[in-house]
């Protein structure tokens, strides 16, 4: 697989990679074919493809490779077909929509957060009966 280099190192297709934003927060994305990042963004609404240097935007980006996780071509092609979704904080964020691209396990704080959003939803719709 090609790797590209520029002022960001070297990133390959399928590398995760992040910025800082408010603090501690990072924000992340995944490494396309294209050398573009797809993210998924409150900033930009929803999921996204964008440059290195649009999602740098001035800051320094930290490369986290894929380790052992799927083939390259399987994850962008995932994160390609989430372009346009919406971006939700609970559920439907950067974390989240890595771990979809890459096909890792939900941590326990996803599960339980999707957990407590279900039992929200049969409340409310108990409610409105």
């Amino acid at each position: 697989m090609k790797t590209l280099l520029g002022p960001y190192g070297h990133v390959s297709p399928g590398d995760v990679v992040s910025i800082r934003f408010g603090g501690v927060l990072r924000h992340y994305g995944v490494v396309t074919t294209r050398g573009t990042v797809i993210s998924n963004s409150r900033k930009h609404e929803g999921v996204t493809e964008q440059s290195l240097d649009d999602f740098a935007d001035g800051r320094s980006i930290r490369v986290h490779r894929n380790g052992d996780a799927d083939h390259p071509i399987a994850a962008e092609a995932r994160a390609r077909r989430s372009l346009g979704a919406s971006y939700r904080l609970a559920g439907s964020n950067c974390g989240d929509f890595v771990g979809h691209v890459h096909r890792r396990k939900p941590t326990v704080t996803q599960v339980g957060r999707a957990s407590l959003m279900a039992l929200g939803d049969l409340i409310s719709q108990s409610l409105r009966r």
